[in-house]
């Protein structure tokens, strides 16, 4: 009973990591191939930004803390 748990567990994780290779061969295809049409210089930088949707991102306050001051000598 053992060797057949072993030999399932062995069969089941090459199954699990060819899909996993599977997947990822995939997705880094689709991810790559550009219509080769297209270049970079067709795609406009207000186009990505209204892509993005940032305007609905929160807005973060940040204090300035640009100046730093030395304690003065007594």
């Amino acid at each position: 009973m053992r060797t057949f748990m072993g030999v399932a567990a062995v069969a089941l994780a090459a199954a699990v990591i060819g899909v996993w290779l599977n997947s990822i061969s995939n997705s880094a295809t689709e991810i790559s191939s550009l219509p080769k049409s297209s270049g970079l210089a067709a795609i406009s930088f207000w186009h990505m930004h209204n892509q993005a949707h940032v305007d609905s991102l929160p807005v973060q306050q940040i204090d300035d803390q640009s100046l730093v001051f030395s304690e003065a000598r007594r």
